[in-house]
């Protein structure tokens, strides 16, 4: 019992006021007539002995009313064990359909554990079935109908995702909180250990039941192809080289065929023996390729009961090595001798360096190129200008460079800021080495910089490296579909000495690397990944993904807004951005689902009982302690008090009255 308001007690003070009158009633006597009171003698008569309490009653009643008032406005309590059905129950059926349950004969196994379970539902039960993944999919609406549960059932089958028992308990609360019910949930799933999250994430919300249900057998072994290694683009075939790891687990010592297929073609095959939950590598070298977007694949013999990861598809394009036109004030030939020097250095950037002055860029086609270089350019042609602001925008690449030129220009060229510089000396402070653009590169120790420059970035750019006082040394800068990297100082020697430096041939390889889109070009990625289409909506030009079956995924408006696009399935998706680029997507499944360990039966019990056990124990019947009010009670008890003590003081009076 308790009190929700116990200041209010603070009133049981008043129950001395009906005492204080009670002892104030003064003592009267009714006179008697007397020849005279001369030979008396005049005192003062105490009235002692008169106060006392008389109508013991009446007091009683005022006390008791008094005290019954301060009481209720105190808001007395007692607790209370109840059991409420306010929650209706929905029985939600969650089959899992990640990449591992294709081993043998696991969704099979689920799909006929979920029919047993909407068959065993009463007939006003509400039920819902579920898939799961990497999220967690609604295939029904609550349903009565055991006809429409059945026919979700059989019709889902396993896909490429990984699944995520953190997402599915994440849902589950979303869930419980968005439709008020009472969730008894059944879970069928092949309970893959490396799905599991941090166990603090699989907390369950109070109104909800888990019931797990495991499939297929425990620690099966399994092989697969787990990583291939090798370079998106070819541009000699001498150069070739893949790698590939192919791993078993809860496996015996085996032996492996591993073939190399490109386009359907075996061009290459070796014997390799992997040992006993462990894992072998296996490299082809200077294999030949065909010029254009190739499919390739990496496939193992004999195959086991998950033949689905004994296959590793990759992309790889041959072609020839790409243009950078380098543009230089006239008279200034001297200028891409460094840049030029660096970036063939490495064969690896399949790129050459094409210098010409900037007067004569009026004639250049723009698009032929990789991606053009400005270093120290003055002020541009109006045409030159807007011609390659053209080719950025529609998904071309441009390294700005600056220098006096620009400085006595005031302005960016092609970005538009304005500008200003010192002679200031100084290394670089701040360099960002996880972007794309500097991945690699270091922090360009020792080099100096004899200015400075000072501009305000425009919203949206990114600074990637400040010089020490902390001004902007390299800025990422988007211009439509295109992409531009703008550098404070020049690419020769004239105001730095960064081309004598170890740092500089890196930056130059890297930087190209980013400017040409290879940050977005790989050999193969996981299934879920998400391709980028555009870079902003206001491009009008049409995206288009062709998917591993032929068919096209993106509807009319899709093709023209979407931003980008999830590869959910295993095999080849042929991407054409809004840019124009078109590249071959190579997608497989997360090798993570390969690794068919079970988790632990003492994790499962300890997860079940994160959620509602009173409810599942009590048949839906959710037991809780609650504050039961007494307020009105108290209350009701004081107005009949105030009635009684009303009738007694009405008597009083009359008695008075009469004396």
């Amino acid at each position: 019992m308790g009190f929700l308001s116990p200041w209010f007690l603070a009133g049981l003070a008043a129950v001395a006021l009906p005492l204080w009158l009670h002892l104030l009633r003064q003592y009267k006597r009714t006179p008697q007539a007397f020849s005279s009171l001369m030979f008396f003698e005049r005192r003062v008569q105490s009235s002692v002995r008169h106060r006392r309490l008389r109508y013991l009653t009446l007091l009683a009643l005022r006390l008791a009313l008094l005290i019954l008032l301060a009481v209720a406005f105190a808001n007395p309590f007692i607790n209370r064990t109840t059991g409420t059905t306010g929650r209706r129950k929905l029985t939600v059926i969650v089959l899992d359909r990640s990449f591992s349950m294709r081993a043998a004969d696991r969704m099979q196994q689920a799909k006929a554990e979920a029919g047993r379970i909407a068959d065993g539902l009463r007939g006003q039960d509400l039920a819902q079935v579920m898939a799961l993944d990497s999220h967690l999919e609604a295939l029904t609406q609550y349903e009565r109908n055991r006809g429409v549960l059945r026919a979700a059932i059989a019709s889902l089958g396993p896909g490429d995702l990984t699944s995520s028992y953190g997402e599915f308990t994440r849902a589950l609360r979303a869930m419980e909180q968005t439709s008020g019910m009472q969730l008894d949930v059944h879970l069928i799933s092949d309970m893959q250990k490396t799905s599991l999250p941090n166990f603090r994430d699989l907390r369950l919300g109070p109104h909800t039941t888990l019931a797990l249900h495991p499939v297929g057998k425990s620690n099966a072994a399994n092989w697969a192809v787990e990583n291939v290694v090798t370079a998106p683009q070819v541009y000699d075939p001498k150069q070739t080289r893949l790698t590939a790891t192919v791993s078993g687990w809860h496996a015996e010592a085996a032996s492996k065929k591993v073939s190399l297929v490109i386009n359907k073609h075996v061009v290459g095959t070796k014997e390799i023996s992997v040992p006993r939950d462990g894992r072998a590598q296996v490299e082809f070298l200077t294999f030949d390729v065909p010029y254009g977007a190739s499919r390739g694949e990496i496939t193992i013999e004999p195959k086991d009961n998950l033949p689905e990861d004994d296959v590793f598809r990759f992309a790889v394009r041959r072609e020839d090595p790409r243009r950078v036109l380098f543009l230089y004030t006239a008279g200034r030939t001297n200028e891409p001798y460094y840049y030029k020097a660096a970036m063939e250095s490495s064969p690896s950037t399949g790129l050459t360096v094409e210098a010409a002055p900037l007067e004569r860029a009026a004639h250049q086609d723009f698009s032929k190129y990789a991606f053009v270089v400005l270093n120290n350019a003055g002020e541009m042609d109006k045409d030159v200008a807007q011609a390659l602001c053209a080719y950025v925008q529609k998904g071309g690449a441009a390294l700005i460079a600056l220098g006096g030129n620009s400085a006595r220009a005031g302005k960016i060229p092609l970005a538009g800021e304005r500008f200003t510089s010192e002679h200031v000396t100084q290394g670089a402070g701040y360099v960002d080495e996880q972007t794309p653009a500097l991945a690699g590169v270091g922090r360009f120790q020792n080099v100096q910089f004899l200015e400075s420059v000072h501009f305000q970035p425009k919203a949206g750019a990114r600074i990637v490296a400040k010089l020490a006082d902390g001004s902007p040394l390299l800025v990422e800068e988007r211009m439509g579909e295109g992409r531009m990297l703008i550098f404070t100082s020049t690419l020769d020697n004239t105001t730095n000495d960064f081309p004598l430096h170890a740092s500089f041939l890196p930056f130059v390889v890297q930087s190209g690397h980013y400017l040409t889109g290879g940050d977005e070009t790989q050999s193969s990625v996981v299934a879920g990944s998400a391709v980028a289409l555009r870079h902003t909506r206001e491009q009008s030009a049409s995206a288009d993904v062709v998917g591993p079956d032929g068919k096209h995924e993106l509807g009319i408006g899709e093709a023209a807004k979407a931003l980008s696009f999830g590869l959910l399935k295993e095999g080849f998706y042929e991407v054409q951005r809004a840019s124009g680029h078109r590249s071959l997507e190579a997608v497989h499944a997360d090798r993570r689902e390969s690794d068919l360990s079970q988790i632990p039966a003492e994790t499962l019990d300890l997860w079940r009982n994160t959620g509602s056990s009173q409810t599942a124990a009590t048949g839906g019947v959710e037991q809780q302690t609650v504050p039961w009010s007494l307020w009105r009670y108290v209350l009701a008890v004081a107005l009949a008090a105030a009635i009684v003590e009303s009738i007694f003081a009405t008597r009083y009076l009359k008695e008075r009255q009469t004396v």
